[in-house]
């Protein structure tokens, strides 16, 4: 991917490791649909419904969810609104996603850092589910959200220094 790109990102290690991780992460929702036709079978078919499956299938796909915004900023694929970016000019657009790296970034840093302290807190107290299954998904899930976002955030801050060099160049 060129420089011309915000994220510019799958040539590099942390790129690559990125786009690797989550191309075999994405296989939890395969996994996610053969457990809950599992429990479909077993609910309606067999009248012996799991109490794992839906708390399972909900930490699955989460996590795969997740650390999918990390893929989407590696590979450029965010929503935008081309009509307008494309008919701007180079300097026009170099300023906007200046100003958009940092609206991004400020947002990553701050849930980092709230889902850092929520992480923390829920695994030092082993915090679970409350169902039937009561497993500690809650402590897992927010770990996994500060963790995410985190990454997301130094994919946010290299998109910022690259955004700043084409403004230099513009």
């Amino acid at each position: 991917m060129s420089d011309h790109h915000p994220a510019g990102r799958r040539g590099d290690p942390i790129g690559r490791a990125t786009t690797v991780f989550n191309l075999k992460l994405s296989w939890v929702y395969g996994v996610a649909v053969i457990f809950t036709a599992y429990e479909v079978v077993m609910r309606y078919g067999l009248s012996s419904p799991t109490i794992w499956v839906h708390d399972m299938t909900i930490a699955l796909c989460a996590t795969a969810f997740v650390f999918a915004g990390a893929y989407a900023m590696v590979n450029d694929q965010h929503i935008r609104i081309t009509s307008l970016y494309d008919n701007m000019s180079p300097r026009t657009r170099a300023l906007l996603d200046v100003l958009h790296a940092l609206l991004t970034l400020a947002f990553l840093v701050a849930l980092t850092y709230a889902a850092f302290f929520q992480a923390q807190r829920s695994v030092a107290l082993m915090e679970t589910s409350g169902r039937a299954w009561d497993v500690p998904i809650p402590a897992f899930l927010k770990s996994v959200l500060a963790a995410g976002s985190l990454l997301m955030a130094v994919l946010a801050l290299d998109r910022l220094v690259r955004a700043v060099r084409r403004l230099g160049r513009s």
